[in-house]
């Protein structure tokens, strides 16, 4: 739940740079789709421009010579050229489908050792001229690449921008741009796709890079960093931890490419040639040297898989000059129109080929490439390189690879004009002006408020967030309807202490309940900025289902209301909890807590002894975690902070000392928690999560309620670290293991399956188990004067130790669904005698991903 919350923000972000209008554009489109063949033996011709004259938008073909284009922005004339082929140009009607083929005469032309075939022959790597090149240039890798210097440094300068793009005449006359109609001041066109587009956020960057070969080890020290956006509304620190997520390095050199959340498959990578298909195209000079231009193409339009062009010099050493690839119209990426990454090499100082010129272009959209949507370009310049001088070990001390030097989101302009390596353009500079003069306009702060209202659930006055709104109603078995009213201080009473708290009335148990948090930054920084260093204190008055616990969603969700089964056994308590946390950096982060708790049975619930009851349960807990997530980075929400997950592991280990006479606590006991995390990608097969948990409980005569109560999910809700066919308090332990396997296909089944794979379904299977029991000293059924284990009204059993065999469920589930939702089919294999038990179940959750 983690990684969907974060990109689900992420992406109502990019909607809040829309000004809240995503809609689609009432602009007429041209689509044009044909098929382009050899004149004289009519064999269809890959690769191919098809490109409209006067605009920088077009395609290429595939091997079938077949091509597709839409776009509102086309010129009356279609051009197809092909090195080897006259050009030929032919007249299109704008803003119609039509079909336009077209029959290239070859000009029998010989490039170089490379002759030019007209004859179509079926694909395939044996005796294939290409697939031998490029095995030649997977070979090479470790020769031409930069790691194979002892050592290098450089300077780094990135831009990220994000611009509305397809404005439209429609788009500027909508009622809701009535008092910023100034904005459209500054609309430009695009050169890499001749859509015009409205600048609304920029990023620098400047960094020290820093390698060295034995110990192996990269440093990236930022001595600058620079964003203008929409500050009030959008949180500039996780959306630059995010824009880095997106848009992670590219090093064709490395056998995959992480690109928008996903793993590519390299056109380098050893598996390549079973991956994509190859041609050569033609010899040609690129920045004055001799290369051999290769194309590639994904044998399967839908994979994770690029096409496009490299150039590699035509020498045994063929080192990579240039590439010029993007993704396929079909690929299975969703809210992308278009993604395009151009590199350049330069054999620098004699001595190295190093990456000079580093451009990443997405178009994203919401509503289809008809709509208004967001166009994102990331540019990199380096500098000032320095090969194989001795650089001291202190600048690779410490474990995180990124690091922010304090004074670098300080820096003036001066500093920026005197250290950019590329100037900003006239557009970039717009940017500062626009977004200053758009916040001062009062129609837009009501505007904004409104979209802040449906899209994070809370209505700003000022200094006060009231909500969320989604928690306003709920309902359960025991407490009947439940009203709820709650807010918050915004950042404008104060970036390092937050107020909040909320109420709740109950109309079946006709009982109040009631929560109040503060907390403090205690390192002078604003709460939502890394690192962290709080001080967090809370008193609470309210409910919760035994074994319930909800991964980032608030458990007064009204859709979680709706729940299976019986669950009628719920706890009342009364909680006082005081907690600091620190980041220490590195990525080890610790949390050290007091709690009080007072715990009252409620329902069909009761603490009962062989010949009494209890009223209630007085527990005061000292606790500790320790995480180590090693080059770890957030998105930090307003009220949260969630892990961008990274092929890094996380570990996690917790202690509890139960503190018995302390405010007069009935029990003393010891638990232990130890949690870790690893996510394994394996190319175009997907990624697999993993992980590992295991617990202990040391101590004589613990009560259920302070034994380990395993995670359980009675509603219709998937959760992906519950146990979803199992009961509310149906197993309890005092020590135990479990483990979960989650493996995602993506598209690598449903590509391949004709009609379902233009659905863009992706695959996904689960297995998840616990294994571990409760010692005699704490069994109620073995030792004598225990605490009984919860029954139902007429006496039966409900819960139950995990002695016998371990508890297993597994499930297979479709994501994507109209790119948002992800439906699962659950089989519970084990302890399928238990009472009100299902063997199969269907759930389903909101999904987002790229």
């Amino acid at each position: 739940m983690k990684n969907n919350k974060q990109y689900i923000i992420f992406l109502i972000q990019l909607i809040l740079l829309l000004l809240g209008s995503v809609q689609a554009n009432a602009q007429t489109t041209t689509v044009v789709r044909g098929k382009v063949i050899d004149s004289r033996t009519k064999e269809p011709l890959p690769f191919v421009n098809v490109y409209f004259e006067g605009k920088s938008i077009g395609t290429n073909t595939d091997y079938n010579g077949e091509y597709s284009i839409s776009t509102q922005w086309a010129s009356g004339k279609l051009t197809a050229s092909f090195v080897g082929y006259e050009k030929q140009t032919k007249n299109i009607v704008t803003g119609k489908k039509q079909t336009v083929n077209f029959e290239l005469v070859s000009n029998d032309v010989s490039l170089g050792e490379v002759e030019v075939v007209a004859k179509k022959k079926r694909y395939r790597n044996k005796n294939n001229p290409a697939v031998e090149l490029i095995k030649r240039i997977i070979k090479n890798k470790n020769l031409n690449r930069k790691e194979n210097l002892d050592y290098f440094h450089f300077v780094k300068y990135e831009k990220v921008e994000f611009d509305i793009n397809n404005i439209s005449e429609k788009f500027r006359n909508k009622k809701a741009f009535k008092k910023f109609q100034f904005i459209f001041d500054y609309v430009d066109t695009a050169e890499i796709n001749g859509k015009p587009y409205l600048p609304v956020f920029l990023k620098e960057t400047l960094s020290d890079i820093s390698y060295r070969k034995k110990p192996k080890s990269e440093k990236e020290y930022v001595k600058g960093s620079k964003m203008i956006g929409f500050h009030d509304y959008i949180d500039n620190d996780g959306v630059s931890y995010m824009i880095d997520n997106l848009y992670q390095e590219v090093d064709l050199y490395n056998n995959s490419i992480n690109l928008l959340t996903n793993e590519f498959t390299s056109p380098l990578s050893p598996i390549a040639p079973t991956i994509y298909k190859f041609r050569i195209i033609d010899t040609l000079s690129v920045n004055g040297y001799d290369c051999i231009n290769l194309a590639f193409q994904p044998r399967n339009k839908m994979d994770f898989a690029l096409k496009g062009n490299m150039y590699v010099t035509n020498d045994e050493r063929l080192a990579l000059i240039k590439v010029d690839m993007r993704v396929t119209d079909d690929i299975n990426l969703n809210f992308v129109n278009d993604l395009q990454i151009i590199q350049e090499f330069s054999y620098i100082n004699n001595k190295a080929w190093m990456l000079t010129k580093d451009v990443i272009i997405v178009d994203f959209t919401l509503a289809g490439k008809k709509g208004t949507g967001m166009f994102g370009k990331k540019t990199v310049s380096y500098d000032n390189f320095v090969f194989n001088k001795e650089i001291p070990d202190s600048i690779f001390s410490g474990l995180e690879n990124k690091i922010y030097l304090p004074e670098s989101k300080e820096r003036d302009e001066v500093f920026w004009e005197e250290n950019r390596i590329t100037k900003l353009s006239q557009q970039e500079e717009n940017i500062y002006t626009m977004v200053d003069s758009v916040q001062n306009v009062p129609a837009f702060k009501r505007t904004m408020d409104i979209i802040m209202l449906f899209v994070a659930g809370y209505w700003n006055f000022n200094k006060l967030d009231v909500g969320p709104v989604n928690t306003f109603y709920s309902f359960n078995d025991v407490e009947g309807f439940r009203l709820r009213l709650g807010a918050r201080t915004s950042d404008k009473f104060s970036k390092t202490l937050r107020l909040e708290g909320y109420g709740v009335y109950g109309f079946k148990d006709e009982r109040f309940k009631y929560s109040a948090l503060a907390t403090i930054s205690l390192n002078g920084r604003p709460l939502k900025e890394s690192p962290q260093h709080s001080v967090t204190a809370m008193y609470q008055r309210e409910t919760n289902f035994p074994g319930m616990e909800m991964m980032f969603i608030n458990e007064d969700n009204f859709l979680l209301s709706f729940k299976r089964g019986v669950a009628d056994k719920i706890l009342y308590y009364d909680m006082f909890k005081i907690e600091h946390h620190r980041d220490w950096g590195n990525g080890l982060s610790t949390t050290i807590g007091l709690k009080h708790m007072i715990q009252e049975p409620g329902g069909s619930l009761y603490f009962n002894y062989n010949d009494y009851s209890m009223e209630n349960i007085i527990s005061s807990e000292i606790h500790t975690t320790v995480r180590f997530a090693p080059n770890e980075k957030f998105y930090q929400g307003m009220n949260f902070r969630a892990t961008i997950l990274t092929r890094y592991p996380i570990f996690q280990l917790a202690y509890i000392q139960g503190l018995k006479g302390v405010f007069n606590a009935n029990f003393q006991y010891s638990k232990f928690k130890f949690n870790l995390f690893k996510r394994f990608y394996l190319g175009p097969f997907g990624f697999t999560d993993f992980e590992l948990e295991a617990g202990k409980v040391l101590g004589e005569g613990v009560t259920f309620p302070n034994l380990f109560i395993h995670r359980a999910n009675q509603t219709y809700s998937y959760q992906i670290r519950s146990y979803n066919l199992m009961n509310f308090l149906e197993f309890v332990s005092d020590e135990y293991a479990s483990i979960l396997l989650e493996h995602h296909f993506n598209g690598f089944i449903f590509n391949k399956i004709p009609l379902i794979k233009h659905l863009k379904w992706r695959a996904v299977v689960t297995f998840k188990g616990i294994y571990g029991g409760v010692s005699d000293k704490n069994n109620p059924e073995v030792t004598d004067g225990l605490m009984l284990f919860p029954t139902a009204e007429d006496g039966t059993k409900t819960t139950y130790t995990l002695s016998d065999k371990p508890y297993i469920e597994v499930s297979a589930g479709i994501g994507n669904i109209l790119k948002f939702f992800r439906v699962d089919i659950v089989k519970r294999v084990s302890y399928l005698d238990n009472p009100n038990v299902q063997e199969y179940g269907i759930r389903a959750r909101f999904k987002f991903d790229f």
